[in-house]
């Protein structure tokens, strides 16, 4: 009689078994829902780790564009001007320089 009740309130399959099948199911989900969570904070975490390296990034782009590095080419142009300049100034000098007569 006792597996006659078993089979009517399982569809044949022992109350115990069931209980644990069920228990199974619910560790099953649980386990899912706390996978899906720290996959979700795994997720946000890095998304946040992008952003500080991108904003990093970008701030440290601005203050190398900010330093105006120097070309050979602007470096060269300036010399040239440097000596145009010091050959002016000479120029300049010798002519204001009181002139003796002989």
């Amino acid at each position: 009689m006792a597996d006659t009740e078993d089979r009517d309130s399982g569809r044949g399959i022992p109350e115990g078994l069931r209980e644990a099948i069920e228990g199974a199911f619910a560790a099953t989900e649980k386990t899912r829902a706390q996978a899906q969570g720290l996959s979700e904070k795994t997720k946000d975490r890095a998304q946040g780790l992008v952003g500080e390296v991108s904003r990093r990034g970008h701030d440290a782009r601005g203050t190398l564009e900010g330093m105006r590095l120097v070309s050979r080419d602007e470096i060269r142009i300036l010399e040239e001007k440097i000596e145009s300049l010091s050959s002016r100034m000479a120029e300049l000098e010798a002519m204001s320089k009181p002139q003796v007569d002989g």
